[in-house]
């Protein structure tokens, strides 16, 4: 029996797990090691290359397509997971690779798995590598339209949130919690990630907020170098000196 090595990165230690799981139903395939973030995969591929990596792109820090594009030129085989990136998934097609949809079944995850077996056995390893130089410039490219909606899928269904409907949202760890007038969600993506994608009515205030400038009820100088914002919903909150400049900027273009 052929066996191949594996490698899995993902920031979250319950998709590291699940993962793990799936790959013991299959006796060809040997876990090499888990890593946690993106900098652990590139220094643990300096002295190892396997065979196959399960690599999640959402990762603080450097992203999994950042690390793709480092191990570009290794014979690693690398299987992409993303919690339902549009832009992402349509550079994968483009490029025909593998990804996986968080959440993803058993029979999806057979399916990619068996994929990237054949790939190797056929030793087509040097062509992934060359869509992966280029599925980096394409997902860059796509990633930069400003988005309408938020696309967040939960339990195999699918919360669609209008951007226009956002009063502000805060980072929570890995996470960002949106706020609307009816309801937050969750969403796993990074703040300054999520702030690249949206339009200039949204203005970061904060390390940890960015707010809906349509939404603003009262703004108010606090001499301290720090401004507070009263949203419509009465929620206030308030920035910080870091974004002083910026905030000052802006607030007098809407004047």
């Amino acid at each position: 029996m052929i066996s191949y090595t594996v490698l899995v990165v993902d920031d979250e230690p319950h998709a590291r797990r699940f993962l793990s799981t799936l790959l013991e139903k299959d006796k060809s395939m040997h876990l090499l090691a888990e890593c946690s973030n993106g900098r652990e995969a590139i220094n643990f591929c300096k002295t190892q290359t396997p065979d196959i990596i399960f690599l999640d792109i959402q990762m603080p820090g450097m992203t999994g397509m950042d690390v793709a594009y480092q191990l570009r030129k290794t014979d690693s085989l690398i299987i992409f997971s993303t919690a339902y990136d549009q832009y992402a998934i349509q550079a994968f097609e483009v490029e025909a690779l593998d990804y996986l949809i968080k959440p993803f079944t058993n029979k999806r995850f057979e399916e990619v798995l068996a994929r990237a077996k054949k790939m190797i056995e056929m030793n087509q390893r040097n062509v992934f590598s060359q869509r992966v130089e280029r599925l980096y410039k394409s997902y860059n490219q796509s990633s930069s339209p400003k988005i309408t909606e938020i696309v967040i899928l939960n339990k195999g269904l699918e919360d669609r949130i209008p951007v226009t409907d956002i009063l502000y949202i805060e980072s929570s760890s890995v996470y960002v919690i949106i706020h609307t007038k009816r309801k937050q969600y969750i969403y796993r993506i990074a703040l300054e990630t999520l702030s690249s994608q949206l339009p200039k009515n949204f203005i970061r205030i904060h390390r940890s907020f960015i707010i809906n400038s349509n939404f603003i009820a009262k703004s108010k100088y606090l001499n301290n170098n720090t401004f507070s914002f009263q949203m419509i919903n009465e929620k206030v909150l308030k920035s910080s000196r870091t974004y002083k400049k910026m905030i000052a900027d802006f607030l007098s273009k809407k004047q």
